[in-house]
Formats: structure tokens, C-alpha cells, sequence
């Protein structure tokens, strides 16, 4: 199996409201922080490439959002999705499936494109795969979260593929309910150990302190004991995807040393 991480722009956030309970200096020893407290963050997509299936977990942003997103959080992509693959070796057509593992517009609105009069699946071949419980959730316009979610983007897909449903037995997945109800992350067996694209999760490198939450998980103390509780079932070492890392997209944990 081929794992690829691939980045796909940053968005520009405060760093206090990014990382809830650390100190600023803790924040500026992990990460750039400019003068005015903001930092940039990543969107790192994850392109598992099994020789019958060529998988992408998380595309990123569409580049045709809302400006007052745009300008909210400062979208800088400096490459389209379809370069981004090229320079990986793939083709949008070869993409069998995409896999949602929570519907916030940073994470899946890249799946999905603008050409005149319409907006289109990205990636025309592939089966769009996400939670039903949470597919649920995220359509209820009258959650606290709902502007920031992509279910309107699915009435573009002819069929909607539910992860409940899913048979590959290279991919598993755990749900977590902190950052937002039913968001899932996956595991990957590659055949030569294991990977957990671990989402909103723990985000970054910095989110394995057990001490730090997010301004933007719905229930921070719920999400801060789920990550506590999935490190600590970490038995072996393995290798965590973070999607939101700006300088250190994988790393294996537990840590050596």
C-alpha cells in the first residue's frame, strides 16, 4: 500500500482560540505566532493508494467558498487540488473513494468543484463515503455548527455511500463525539504497521498534551478525554496523521524515547 500526505493550503486562525489551555510561550515553541497572535494551520489530506483502490481521506477547501469565509480564515492555496495530485501521480478520474471524517468546510468542501452554472463532484469516479449518524447531525440547520458545514454539497452526489456500510478490511474507524457528534477516525493497516488519520482528534503535534482542547470542538472537555482515552489504548507504536499540523504532518507515537 502507498500512503501519501498530501497538503492542500493553510488557514489563518488565533492561536489562543486554535489551543485552549497552554500558555502563549508553549504555543511559540511549537509553532509561528506573528505579532498579532495569529497562526497559520494546515489541511493535510491523507491518499492511501491500495493497488485496486486509490483513496483520499479529508480534500481540503474549495476554492470557491464564501468570501466571508475566505476572509474569516484567511484561505491561502497556492496550489489547486488537481495539481496536487499530478505532482503525487494521480489524476482526479482515478480516485475510486473519498472519505469524510466530519463534513466542517475545511475538511470535504475540496471534493467538490464550480464549473459554469454548477457546482460538481471533484472527483467524477469516486464514491463519496461518510457517517450516516453524523450526516444526520451536520444537516440540521439549527445546530450551533451549521454554517460551517458542507451537507448542501451532497445534493451534487448521485449516491451518498454510509461508512456504517463499509467492507474494506484495510480501514477501521473509531467515533468521537467532542469536536463535533460523529466524527470518525480512521485506521490504516498497511501491511507494515498501522496509521490513524486522526482528524480534529488531536490536530496537531501539540494536542498530545493532555492538557490542550480547541476553541472550536463543541465540547472541549468531552474532546480533550477522548484524545486522552485513545492515546492511552495506543499500545504499540504507530503512526498519527494530523491534519492540521503546519510543520510535523505524521509522527509515530508513542513517542521514542
Amino acid at each position: 500500500m502507498q500512503i501519501s500526505i498530501l497538503s492542500f493550503g493553510t488557514l489563518r486562525v488565533k492561536a489562543d482560540e486554535m489551543i485552549h489551555s497552554l500558555s502563549a510561550e508553549r504555543i511559540a515553541g511549537f509553532y509561528e505566532v506573528d505579532p498579532s497572535g495569529y497562526m497559520r494551520i494546515s489541511m493535510n489530506m491523507l491518499l492511501a493508494d491500495t493497488g485496486e483502490q486509490v483513496v483520499l481521506f479529508d480534500p481540503g477547501t474549495a476554492d470557491f467558498l464564501p468570501s466571508r469565509l475566505k476572509e474569516e480564515y484567511g484561505l491561502e492555496q497556492e496550489y489547486s487540488l488537481e495539481e496536487i495530485l499530478q505532482q503525487a501521480g494521480y489524476q482526479p478520474e482515478q480516485v475510486t473513494d473519498v472519505i469524510f471524517t466530519h463534513l466542517h468546510f475545511d475538511h470535504g468542501s475540496g471534493a467538490f468543484k464550480r464549473v459554469p452554472g454548477k457546482i460538481v463532484k471533484r472527483f467524477p469516479q469516486a464514491d463519496y463515503h461518510v457517517l450516516r449518524e453524523h450526516f444526520g447531525y451536520a444537516s440540521d440547520r439549527n445546530k450551533k455548527e451549521s454554517s460551517y458545514f458542507i451537507t448542501l454539497f451532497f445534493r451534487y452526489v448521485d449516491r451518498i455511500r454510509w461508512l456504517e456500510e463499509w467492507t474494506g478490511d484495510w480501514m477501521d474507524f473509531r467515533v468521537y463525539n467532542g469536536h463535533t457528534r460523529g466524527m470518525v477516525v480512521p485506521r490504516i493497516r498497511t501491511g507494515e504497521g498501522e496509521i490513524h488519520y486522526v482528524s480534529d482528534l488531536i490536530p496537531m503535534e501539540i494536542f498530545l498534551d493532555p492538557d490542550a482542547c480547541s476553541g472550536y470542538d463543541l465540547d472541549p472537555e468531552l474532546a480533550r478525554k477522548e484524545k486522552v482515552d485513545f492515546l492511552g489504548g495506543l499500545d504499540h507504536p504507530c503512526e498519527l496523521v494530523l491534519f492540521h499540523d503546519p510543520v510535523k504532518p505524521r509522527l509515530m507515537y508513542p513517542q521514542p524515547g
